[in-house]
């Protein structure tokens, strides 16, 4: 079985696979995971390069210690060619766009399967991200969510809102934003999503708010594509000094009320009843802002 830790990344940034210049930098910029990019961000004159030169990127950047993501085509002739490019030791998932039926993911995991027994690696080895970027998507979550090998959801805010023929505002991103999350959630597996234009570049404060409000809805992570969206992103996953605050002071009332041998029920703290959810959500907290203490180098100049 694929490992599913898709749940701890905050971010996956997404680099053009065939940008000889931005792969070189892409370990700096400071992404929990790199999605590199061979549908959108590579021009059809420049697939072919980009598929050559992936082995040796997917060799580097995980020898780097990167989590790397490869984004493929749509069509199963593309995605069959970049996944064989693709596909080495250092893969750790797939990301799958347009993805509106669940036979699309039996049809790449299979093929996955194929590839990994070929060249001697585990079985499940590499997992699989469903990319929402349309309205019948959303009414196939359950179905894409439970497919083999799917250990995320993600949202395609600029993709779904062309679908509807709309702008990509918060007012029409958020409820799909909470469906993902739902489904996601009930599936045990990651989500990645936010309820702003993706293509938000130089507004932080926009971005900030839509980051605290997915992770309100109960998104997990979010996609960025831009260096400059990360370190915004990874602020908001991270609890502020209250709720810090609080999340200690239910953890240390329940332990010194359970310090006799017998865990308490319930208790009161700061004029809330707190029982087994309440602490389970503090003790959450707690962790979310231990494992959000900064690391490694970043670098967030330059352009995508």
């Amino acid at each position: 079985m694929t490992v599913n830790d898709l749940a701890a990344r905050r971010s996956l940034l997404f680099v053009p696979a065939g940008d000889e210049r931005l792969l070189a930098r892409a370990q700096l910029r400071g992404a929990d995971g790199l999605i590199l990019d061979l549908e959108d961000a590579v021009p059809a004159s420049g697939k072919e390069a980009a598929r050559r030169g992936l082995p040796g990127h997917v060799d580097r950047l995980a020898a780097a210690g990167q989590y790397l993501v490869v984004r493929t085509g749509t069509d199963r002739e593309d995605w069959e060619k970049d996944l064989r490019a693709a596909l080495r030791p250092g893969l750790r998932a797939v990301m799958l766009p347009k993805a509106e039926r669940p036979e699309q993911l039996a049809e790449l995991a299979a093929f996955l399967g194929v590839l990994e027994r070929e060249r001697g690696l585990p079985d499940e080895s590499v997992a699989l991200i469903a990319l929402i970027e349309s309205p019948a998507a959303l009414f196939a979550l359950t179905a894409l969510a439970g497919a083999d090998r799917v250990r995320a959801l993600a949202f395609g805010s600029e993709d779904f809102s062309l679908a509807l023929g709309v702008a990509p505002t918060p007012s029409l991103l958020t409820e799909p934003c909470r469906w993902i999350a739902l489904a996601a959630s009930a599936a045990g597996i990651a989500s990645f999503a936010l309820p702003l234009s993706l293509a938000v570049l130089d507004r932080p404060d926009a971005l900030a708010e839509a980051a605290l409000q997915a992770r309100g809805l109960g998104v997990t992570g979010a996609l960025c594509v831009h260096p400059r969206q990360v370190a915004a992103v990874h602020a908001a996953r991270a609890p502020d000094g209250a709720e810090t605050a609080w999340a200690r002071r239910v953890t240390t009332a329940w332990d010194a009320a359970g310090a006799g041998g017998q865990a308490p029920g319930a208790l009161r703290v700061d004029g809330q009843m707190v029982d087994a959810p309440v602490l389970g959500r503090a003790r959450a907290l707690l962790a979310a802002a231990q494992a959000a203490a900064p690391t490694g180098t970043t670098d967030h100049e330059g352009d995508i």
